[in-house]
């Protein structure tokens, strides 16, 4: 069994959730999240999704699925990135499930 996670911007929500149901997969569940940028000087690095000091809304969409749909999903998204902005396409986490109770 695999975690797999899906952030993007909170417009891409109903895009990740289609690809969820294209694929026979029950979402977990789902939050929003805003971005936070908060340690201004610590390093020059800026920390997807959050630019320029401001936090950006974002969405997380979770399951646990087998393992098979999972690598099928990150195909999916690595040869067609959802994204609002080109250059911001959603994240995908994808974790092994040791155990379950």
């Amino acid at each position: 069994m695999k975690f797999l996670a899906i952030m993007g911007h909170e417009e891409t929500r109903p895009q990740i959730r289609d690809l969820f149901k294209r694929f026979e997969v029950l979402m977990f569940s789902n939050m929003s999240i805003k971005g936070c940028y908060c340690d201004k000087g610590f390093s020059d690095q800026v920390w997807w999704p959050a630019d320029k000091g401001v936090g950006s809304y974002s969405s997380l969409c979770f399951a646990i699925l087998e393992d098979e749909k999972a690598v099928q999903i990150i195909e999916e998204l690595e040869s067609k990135p959802i994204a609002i902005e080109p250059d911001f396409p959603a994240r995908a986490f994808l974790m092994n499930v040791e155990k379950m109770v």
